[in-house]
C-alpha cells in the first residue's frame, strides 16, 4: 500500500468496526450507560479518523449512524431490534469498504449510492425536528461548578463581551497523541476564547513512571460565542467535551471568608444612592478607595472589584446585587443576602473551626503571617517609626484573629487590649505561637504567582496505584508489528531450534568414528547450551504469535443473533474461556469449522420455541461456545442443548448408503454411530433433515481440523443436545516426533498421538474376527501393523518373539502399531507435501534430519 497513513488507519477502522459490534450485540441483551458510550465513542473515532481521507460516503455514513446513537444517549430514541438491525448493516457496509481500501485504496464505485440509502433509512429513524447534535443536549444543563475557579479577570472580560456565552471543559483521550490529535491547538483556536484553566485530569505520576506521549490535561475553556460554533470546533471530540451555554451573570462567583467591618454598611448606603443618580466614575472611586484598606481575599473584595470592573458597562440591577453582596441588605424589595440576590457566591470557610487541633489552609497562612509581623517587630527601627509599625502590626494581628483556633485567638485578642508597645506585642506573639526566636524569624512562605497547573492538584509523593506497580512500571505498551515479520522470525527460531539437532548427530560421530569420546562430550555440553537458548528463543516468539479464541469468539454474537433472527428461533450464547491463547495460524484454521459447527446447532440442533415448549423445555436454547486449554492442546467445544442425535436413525442410514457393513454395526457402539455424520455420506440436505442435523458438510469440519495436525469428535444424548468437540495443537510451528523403523526405513509421529510404548510377546497377540488385538491393562487394544498399511509387504525372517507396539490416539480410541522399534525423539518443522505429493494420503509432511536426510511424518487418522 503506497499510502502509509491510510495502511495504519485500516486496522485501527477493523478494530473499532468490531468494538462498535460487540457493543451492539451487548446493549441489546441489557441496557447499559457503559455500553452505549463505548459505542458511541468508537463510532465516533472512526467517523473522526476516516476525515482524514478522500472517503466522504465512509464518513457520511459514519456520522449519520453517530447521529441515531445520539439521540438514543439523550434518552429521545429507544433502540428497538430493528435499529440495531440498520446499524450492525451499516457497519457490515462500512466493513466492506474497508477491505475495498486496503486492496485499492478507493471506496467502490457505488460507495456514493449504496451510502445514500443508509443514510435515508438511519436518519428515517430520528424524531421528526429532533435534535441530532450532541451539543443540543447541553442546552439544559446548569453552570459548571469549575467557572468560578476560572482567573476574575478573564470572567469580566467574558461578562464585557456579553451573550452568547459557552463555558466547556475537555478531557482528551490519554492516547489521542497516537491519533495524531493536538488538544491544546483544538483548544487555542477555539472560537472567541476568553478563558482557560489547565490542569491535571487526576494526580500526577512520579518521573519514574510518568508516559510523556500520553495526555493527562483537563482543560476547562471560557467563550464568548455560540454553543453551535463550539460544538461544531469540537465535533471530532464531542464524546470528550461537555459543553455548557451559561449567562453572562453565571461568571460573577463571589468566593472568600465573610468581613464583618462596618465599613461595608456605610459604602452600601453610599454606592445605592450612586447607582440611582447615575454617578458611575465615583461609584468607581468609591470601590477602588474600599479595596484599598481592606484584604483582597475576601468575598467582598471580589464583589468590589466586580463593580469597579462594570460600574461604567452594567445594568443598575446587577450592580446593585452587587453592592447587597457586600453589606447583606437587599435592594428594594429584593430578598436579603447575596445568593438571594442573585451573585453566586461560595460558601465561606468556618470563622473558627470544630476542634481547636484542626489545622486548615487558613489557619496555617494566619500563624506564618503571624510569624511574619514578630520577625518585623525583632527589627530595631528608630522611634519616629516605631508607632506607625506597631499601629500597622496590630491591625495585621486582628484580622488573623478570626482564623486561629480559640484558645489562641482569645490570648492574642486579650494581649492587643493591654500592650502598648512593640517589645510587649512581641512577647505577646512569641508566647501566644509558644514560638522559640529561631522559629519566629523564619521566612515567610512566599506566594507563589498564578501557577499553570494548581499546586492542590499535584501528589506530595507517589500515588498507592504507583507504589504498588512498582518503580519505572506505567501503562501498558503496545508495539504494532506486521504478521509476516513475526512469522519470518518464528521460522527462523524453528529452524534454529531444529538445527540444534545436527550437533547431537555430530557427536555421536565423533564418539563413532574418532574414538574422542572426551570431544564427543564437549560437542554434547555445548548442544544443551544451545538446546536451552533456542528453547527460550521459540517459547518468546511463540508468546508473541499467541492470541487469544476470543479472536475467534467474537464473531458468534453477531452471527448467532442473525440466525436466530431468520429461523425463528431463541437462543442464548455463553462464551467460556475466551482467555485461552493458540498460536495465531491454529486459530486461523478453527474459524471456518467452527462457524460450521455453530450453523448446524442453531439450523439442526436447537428447536423451536414451541417444539421445546411442547417437550418440556424452556423456550430458549442454549448454545455453550467454550475453550480451555489441555497439556499442548487447545479443546473448542460447541454445545447445545437441544433434540440431539438418534443413533439407530444414524446407524440405519448408513447401512442405507452402504458406508458400513452389517458386521460393523454389530460392533460399534452408540458413540460411533454418532460420529458416523463426519463421513462424507452424509452430505445432503434430505439425509440431514431424516437424521435431525449434524450431517451436511461436517466432514469438511473434520478434514479442516486434522489438516491442521486435530482431531474432532461428537457426543449427543438424544433430546438433550448435542457437542461437538476439537482438539488441535496450540503452536503448528514446531512438532515434537518421535521416530520408529519399518523395514528399515524411519518415520516420524506426531508426540501429541502417542499414549505409550509397549512390548508385546507374540502369545498374548489374539485374533478376534480377523484383526490382532492384545489386552492392555484390561482394555482391549486392536493391533495394525505400520508396514502392512505404507504397503510395504510382510517382513523376512522369523516373526520377533515381542513385538514393538506404539499406542497411538486416534480420536478418542486408542489403537496399537506394530513397528520394528523406536529411535529418537527430536522437535522439527513439518513442511507440508506440495507439488505431486500434495494428495498423498497418511502423511502430514516432512522434516528434515540433523543429518541432512528427509524424514516423512506419519498422519495416523488417515493412515489407520
Amino acid at each position: 500500500m503506497t499510502n502509509a497513513l491510510l495502511a495504519q488507519f485500516i486496522p485501527e477502522a477493523r478494530e473499532l468496526l468490531e468494538r462498535a459490534g460487540s457493543g451492539m450485540l451487548a446493549l441489546e441483551k441489557a441496557h447499559s450507560t457503559e455500553a452505549l458510550d463505548e459505542i458511541f465513542r468508537a463510532v465516533h473515532t472512526l467517523k473522526g479518523t476516516s476525515g482524514l481521507f478522500d472517503i466522504a460516503p465512509l464518513t457520511n455514513l459514519v456520522h449519520a449512524a453517530e447521529d441515531l446513537l445520539v439521540e438514543v444517549r439523550a434518552g429521545k430514541l429507544t433502540l428497538e431490534p430493528e435499529i440495531v438491525d440498520g446499524l450492525l448493516d451499516s457497519l457490515d457496509l462500512v466493513g466492506h469498504w474497508i477491505d475495498v481500501l486496503e486492496t485499492r485504496e478507493v471506496l467502490p464505485d457505488d460507495a456514493e449510492a449504496a451510502m445514500s440509502g443508509r443514510v435515508v433509512a438511519l436518519r428515517g429513524w430520528l424524531e421528526a425536528g429532533g435534535p441530532a447534535a450532541a451539543a443540543n443536549a447541553a442546552d439544559s444543563q446548569a453552570a459548571p461548578d469549575w467557572l468560578g475557579a476560572l482567573p476574575e479577570v478573564e470572567r469580566q472580560a467574558a461578562y464585557a463581551a456579553g451573550a452568547p456565552l459557552v463555558a466547556w471543559s475537555y478531557e482528551p483521550d490519554e492516547a489521542c497523541f497516537f491519533r495524531g490529535d493536538d488538544p491544546a491547538h483544538l483548544v487555542a483556536q477555539a472560537p472567541g476564547l476568553v478563558g482557560l484553566r489547565v490542569l491535571p485530569r487526576g494526580p500526577v505520576p512520579p518521573l519514574e513512571a510518568y508516559d510523556p506521549v500520553l495526555s493527562w490535561l483537563r482543560f476547562e475553556v471560557l467563550c464568548a460565542a455560540s454553543a453551535e460554533a463550539v460544538s461544531e470546533h469540537l465535533r471530532y471530540v464531542s464524546d470528550q467535551v461537555q459543553v455548557s451555554p451559561i449567562t453572562p451573570e453565571d461568571l460573577i462567583v463571589l468566593e472568600g471568608p465573610e468581613d464583618d467591618a462596618e465599613v461595608f454598611g456605610d459604602f452600601g448606603a453610599r454606592a445605592r444612592l450612586l447607582v440611582a443618580t447615575g454617578a458611575r466614575a465615583e461609584l468607581k472611586a468609591a470601590a477602588a478607595g474600599l479595596l484599598g484598606i481592606i484584604g483582597p481575599a475576601t468575598r467582598q473584595a471580589g464583589a468590589l472589584r466586580w463593580i469597579a470592573a462594570l460600574s461604567a458597562t452594567a445594568a443598575a440591577d446587577a450592580l446593585l446585587r452587587l453592592v447587597s453582596a457586600i453589606d447583606g441588605a437587599a435592594p428594594g424589595t429584593a430578598p436579603t443576602g447575596p445568593a438571594a440576590a442573585g451573585v453566586t457566591t461560595a460558601p465561606p470557610p468556618a470563622a473558627v473551626p470544630a476542634s481547636p487541633g484542626a489545622e486548615t489552609p487558613l489557619r496555617q497562612r494566619a500563624e506564618a503571617i503571624l510569624a511574619a509581623q514578630a520577625e518585623m517587630l525583632a527589627v530595631p527601627v528608630d522611634a519616629a517609626l516605631n508607632a506607625g509599625r506597631l499601629e500597622s502590626v496590630r491591625t495585621v494581628v486582628r484580622r488573623c484573629l478570626r482564623h486561629l483556633a480559640p484558645p489562641r485567638a482569645e490570648a492574642l485578642s486579650a494581649a492587643l487590649a493591654r500592650s502598648g508597645d512593640a517589645a510587649a506585642l512581641l512577647a505577646v506573639l512569641r508566647d501566644a505561637a509558644d514560638v522559640s526566636p529561631a522559629a519566629a524569624v523564619a521566612p515567610a512562605p512566599k506566594v507563589a504567582q498564578k501557577p499553570a497547573v494548581p499546586a492542590a492538584a499535584l501528589p506530595a509523593g507517589p500515588s498507592p496505584e504507583a507504589a504498588e506497580s512498582g518503580p519505572g512500571t506505567g501503562p501498558a505498551r503496545m508495539l504494532r508489528v506486521d504478521q509476516a515479520k513475526v512469522d519470518t522470525l518464528m521460522n527462523f527460531a524453528a529452524e534454529l531450534v531444529v538445527a540444534k539437532n545436527g550437533l547431537a548427530y555430530l557427536a555421536g560421530r565423533v564418539e563413532q568414528v574418532s574414538g574422542s569420546r572426551q570431544l564427543g562430550r564437549e560437542i554434547k555440553e555445548q548442544y544443551a547450551v544451545i538446546d536451552r537458548i533456542a528453547q527460550s528463543l521459540q517459547v518468546g516468539v511463540m508468546a508473541i504469535r499467541m492470541m487469544p479464541v476470543s479472536q475467534v469468539f467474537q464473531r458468534f454474537p453477531r452471527l448467532v443473533r442473525d440466525t436466530t433472527r431468520k429461523l425463528g428461533k431463541e437462543v442464548e450464547l455463553v462464551i467460556q474461556g475466551e482467555d485461552t491463547e493458540a498460536d495465531k495460524n491454529v486459530l486461523e484454521s478453527l474459524a471456518d469449522p467452527l462457524i460450521h459447527m455453530v450453523r448446524n446447532a442453531l439450523d439442526h440442533g436447537i428447536e423451536t420455541p414451541a417444539d421445546r415448549v411442547a417437550a418440556g423445555k424452556p423456550a430458549r436454547g442454549t448454545l455453550r461456545l467454550s475453550a480451555r486449554q489441555e497439556n499442548d492442546n487447545v479443546i473448542i467445544e460447541v454445545a447445545d442443548d437441544g433434540k440431539g442425535i438418534d443413533p439407530e436413525v444414524v446407524r440405519d442410514k448408513a447401512l442405507r448408503v452402504g458406508l458400513i457393513t452389517p458386521d460393523q454395526a454389530a460392533q460399534m457402539a452408540s458413540e460411533d454411530f454418532v460420529n458416523l455424520v463426519f463421513a462424507p455420506g452424509f452430505s445432503t440436505k434430505e439425509q440431514v433433515s431424516d437424521l435431525s442435523g449434524r450431517g451436511v458438510g461436517m466432514d469438511v469440519v473434520r478434514s479442516a481440523v486434522r489438516k491442521a495436525g486435530g482431531d474432532v469428535w461428537l457426543a449427543s444424548r438424544l433430546g438433550q443436545g448435542s457437542c461437538v468437540t476439537v482438539q488441535l495443537p496450540l503452536t503448528m510451528a514446531v512438532t515434537r516426533i518421535v521416530t520408529v523403523e519399518s523395514h528399515g526405513q524411519q518415520y516420524g509421529v506426531a508426540m501429541d498421538a502417542v499414549a505409550e510404548t509397549v512390548k508385546v510377546p507374540q502369545r498374548q497377540i489374539h485374533r478376534i474376527k480377523q484383526r490382532e488385538t492384545f489386552v492392555l491393562r484390561d482394555a482391549v487394544i486392536p493391533l495394525v501393523r505400520l508396514a502392512d498399511s505404507l504397503g510395504l509387504g510382510p517382513a523376512e525372517g522369523a516373526p520377533p518373539d515381542e513385538e514393538a507396539v506404539m499406542v497411538a490416539r486416534i480420536g478418542r480410541e486408542r489403537v496399537g502399531i506394530v513397528v520394528d522399534g523406536f529411535r529418537e525423539r527430536m522437535e522439527v518443522i513439518v513442511r507440508p507435501l506440495d507439488g505431486l505429493l500434495a494428495g498423498l494420503v497418511g502423511f502430514s509432511g516432512t522434516a528434515l534430519l540433523g543429518d541432512g536426510r528427509v524424514l516423512l511424518v506419519l498422519n495416523l487418522p488417515d493412515l489407520i
